[in-house]
């Protein structure tokens, strides 16, 4: 009798004249031709297990873990992160790419274009044009591009004793700081190079000097002032009042003084940012409880086809840290660390 309920049910939700539907038109379709007690709730298991319907429908609810609050940087350039913007059409010169990096601390930003992203490029870029001007972070974090880890550009980051970690794939939310620039850059370009599209390399600075002086949110100060202790002017035609002389004695007493002030504030206004930041993310958390054993599908995000499953899997998960919102499985024989929000519980 159980067999033949299923094999009903089946017909039913995977013949392609059921078409995979949801739990209410499946159950609609049945109870016109039969009935039985707790049919509903069968009908609603059976679903639940389809492994079709799980790796190619999107759920109403989406997995959002907590936030988790990093760690603030106590310094300008002590941490720092790094990506690559592209391909953009091909400029006058040859420029193709942007090597974009953003101070953790200061919310400073540099950027500068690239013919392409090769890891001897992006090497060449970081060193001789922000290391030779800014000095080397303590600590840089990047995507997993693979200009990112390959042996070239870990080796020079070796050589200056760079600490480099990668985010997680597909999880642009833990760069966020550099993600939001992306789109602030992405404006300014499509605003001043829209008519001349092959022209875009010759903004990219302006709009490095129109971010670092304008008032960032997360601190309340401009990352220039921040970095150099004192405020970029925007030329104006309006003149302004004469700044006060100092001798250098005087000078350099009065610049410790407030960059020392200064970078207290920021450290403890960027603290707050991320604590308002956090409350407002984790009122709509939905968490994943996940244990080592326990099969799962990722998001699919490389394949653009329409056609394509949304979801792949199931794989197994192989190591879980209750601190993290990270867990690893094990993918094509590969372990694969993970944000939680790409995953779904596989129900076998």
């Amino acid at each position: 009798m159980e067999d033949d309920k299923l094999q009903i049910i089946q017909e039913h939700h995977e013949n392609p004249l059921g078409g995979h539907q949801g739990i209410s038109r499946t159950y609609n379709k049945i109870s016109q031709l039969y009935q039985w007690q707790g049919m509903r709730a069968q009908i609603r298991e059976y679903i639940k297990k389809c492994p079709i319907c799980q790796v190619n429908k999107t759920p109403n609810q989406t997995i959002r873990e907590p936030m988790v609050i990093t760690t603030t940087a106590t310094r300008p350039f002590e941490k720092i992160y790094m990506d690559i913007v592209g391909p953009l059409p091909k400029s006058y010169t040859g420029n193709a790419y942007i090597l974009t990096l953003i101070d953790d601390f200061s919310k400073f930003a540099w950027a500068s274009a690239m013919k392409d992203h090769e890891a001897n490029t992006v090497s060449q870029h970081f060193v001789t044009q922000f290391i030779c001007l800014h000095g080397q972070p303590q600590s840089l974090v990047t995507d997993c591009g693979t200009e990112f880890l390959s042996r070239v550009f870990k080796e020079v980051c070796k050589l200056l004793k760079i600490t480099q970690t990668s985010t997680t794939p597909y999880h642009p939310q833990s760069n966020g700081s550099l993600e939001r620039s992306h789109r602030t850059l992405g404006e300014y370009l499509r605003n001043y190079a829209s008519k001349n599209p092959q022209n875009w390399d010759v903004y990219v600075p302006y709009a490095m000097y129109c971010h670092n002086s304008s008032i960032h949110s997360a601190t309340g100060f401009q990352p220039h002032e921040v970095v150099y202790g004192r405020p970029l002017v925007v030329p104006t035609s309006f003149s302004r009042k004469t700044e006060p002389q100092y001798n250098y004695q005087d000078y350099q007493y009065e610049m410790k003084r407030l960059m020392q002030e200064t970078h207290q504030m920021v450290r403890e206004q960027q603290i707050k940012s991320k604590e308002k930041s956090k409350n407002r993310y984790d009122q709509k958390v939905n968490s994943i409880e996940l244990k080592v054993g326990d099969k799962v599908i990722v998001q699919e995000k490389a394949n653009k086809s329409k056609l394509a499953p949304k979801w792949l899997g199931p794989f197994p998960v192989v190591e879980v840290d209750p601190d993290s919102p990270t867990v690893t499985i094990l993918k094509r024989n590969k372990q694969t660390l993970l944000h939680k929000n790409l995953l779904r519980l596989f129900n076998e």
